[in-house]
């Protein structure tokens, strides 16, 4: 049942605008996706950054700087000998990030003493170092987080995807927190892009049936290897 579930999923080439889930909803899913999430010492050095369906101006902002970034990856690749040509065209699948009912940003965060709970408190007191609390270790911590926010965003995902909301993710942006500047809440790295609604278009249904063929994943064995000594 819950691989049937999960199976259900695809990426959103575009979102409807006369079917938007309720902000409970998605609050509730947000608040359950807290509830089931682990955290290395139940600290959390993240935030999720809700973006509703008025929030215009900040979406576009965002899709910016994806659009931007998948150009300067391009020139990079050109520049550095990897492709023989850049492809002067807009990936038409970042459109979710741009139209979409909601827009979670995950990015990191400097934990507080309110964040600390009283068994590491008491850890803390007898010589344990807390390093999501270091604004120094803010990027030394990075990979770490990132794991921890794709833990939370996939559950947020399984509880969308139990109520027929859609979902799709996007990790081509800068990682450079100064080029977030003009986006008030992002203090620190982005980690990643999750946008909400009921899909209208899947981009299985927007390619072209030859290229959704081609454009599958690759092998379980170029994946999972089981060791032996």
């Amino acid at each position: 049942m819950i691989f049937d579930n999960l199976n259900k999923r695809k990426h959103v080439y575009e979102y409807r605008n006369d079917e938007i889930p309720a902000f409970d909803t998605i609050k509730d899913i947000l608040h359950k996706s807290w509830r089931v999430t682990p955290s290395k010492q139940n600290i959390m050095p993240y935030k999720v950054s809700v973006l509703g369906p008025n929030s215009k101006l900040t979406k576009q902002k965002i899709y910016n700087k994806v659009v931007g970034n998948h150009v300067y990856m391009e020139e990079e690749g050109l520049k550095l000998g990897y492709i023989e040509k850049v492809s002067n065209e807009i990936n038409p699948h970042y459109r979710h990030v741009l139209y979409n009912p909601y827009l979670l940003v995950f990015s990191q965060r400097v934990c507080t003493d309110k964040d600390i709970n009283p068994f590491y408190q008491r850890q803390i007191a007898n010589g344990h170092f807390m390093e999501q609390a270091s604004v120094e270790w803010v990027h030394r911590i990075k990979s770490s987080t990132a794991v921890e926010v794709g833990l939370f965003a996939q559950n947020i995902a399984s509880l969308c995807l139990e109520q027929d909301i859609d979902y799709s993710f996007t990790v081509c942006f800068p990682g450079d927190v100064n080029k977030w500047k003009d986006v008030s809440f992002v203090e620190h790295p982005v980690l990643l892009l999750m946008s909400l609604g009921k899909a209208k278009m899947y981009r299985r249904d927007f390619l072209p049936q030859a290229s959704s063929d081609l454009d599958y994943k690759t092998a379980f064995e170029n994946v999972v290897q089981f060791e032996e000594d």
